[in-house]
């Protein structure tokens, strides 16, 4: 079983599907404005979007990459994306 990490062949892959729709779902209502950006977080330590993701990638250690994870910051599914990643 691998752990999803920074070294991981499919780390890009992960936090593309975590950022998008399948996950946190980062939108801008205003291209121009950073401060228009909106996500969907349901602020829950099980991370949600993460697990359901992880689940659906090969030999995937969730328990393990939740530690790791946690370890780097990443409480919930969108912080993973600010402090993880």
């Amino acid at each position: 079983m691998e752990i999803m990490n920074h070294d991981h062949v499919l780390w890009n892959e992960f936090m593309g599907r975590l950022e998008g729709p399948e996950g946190c779902d980062f939108k801008m209502k205003d291209p121009n404005d950073v401060n228009t950006t909106t996500w969907r977080c349901s602020n829950k330590i099980d991370r949600e979007f993460a697990t359901a993701i992880l689940k659906t990638m090969p030999n995937m250690d969730i328990e393990g990459s939740m530690k790791f994870f946690s370890d780097n910051g990443g409480f919930c599914d969108c912080e993973i994306l600010f402090n993880v990643a």
